[in-house]
């Protein structure tokens, strides 16, 4: 028995095919990001933490959008007091929402996480910010050389960072 196909009624049905894969596949896309990112990640309880994290989650947050600080310093720093206060700032203005039962990638984009780790041989402090645009490392910073790293490194940065001079 032959089957006969009309070639007409055959390139419909791929056309259809395929346009009905190419819409799949644009919503499927952003879809699948927004999942949930908890089960990918052990997320901290908040965004300020007293430890490091592991090498595996710090790629995978920057990969989501986030910026990581990591602040070495030494308790009896003169200057430690006013960088930690100016990353504090910084990190509660780009606070992640970690208190919902799902954690999105909406809920962690362009934020930042803060470690704080006391280092007590360090003559000075160390800040480390790491995002996916690269890493830089600042001795002994102040506010303005913070402020500058934050802008070139930020997913997300301020509107202020517009404003500088580069």
């Amino acid at each position: 028995m032959k089957i006969k196909l009309n070639s007409k009624i055959l390139v419909i049905f791929l056309g259809v095919f395929l346009i009905g894969t190419m819409l799949f596949s644009v919503f499927a896309g952003p879809l699948l990001q927004s999942s949930n990112i908890q089960s990918n990640l052990d997320l901290p309880k908040t965004n300020i933490i007293n430890y490091q994290l592991d090498t595996n989650a710090k790629n995978a947050f920057m990969q989501y959008g986030v910026t990581i600080i990591t602040f070495d310093y030494n308790l009896g720093c003169e200057n430690c007091i006013a960088q930690k206060s100016t990353l504090e700032f910084f990190a509660n203005e780009y606070k992640p929402s970690l208190n919902k039962p799902e954690i999105t990638i909406d809920d962690i984009y362009g934020k930042i996480f803060l470690e704080e780790l006391v280092d007590e041989s360090l003559d000075k402090s160390k800040i480390t910010i790491s995002s996916v645009y690269g890493e830089d490392s600042l001795i002994d910073a102040n506010e303005t050389g913070i402020v500058s790293t934050l802008c070139k490194l930020m997913v997300a940065p301020p509107v202020a960072c517009a404003l500088q001079k580069t």
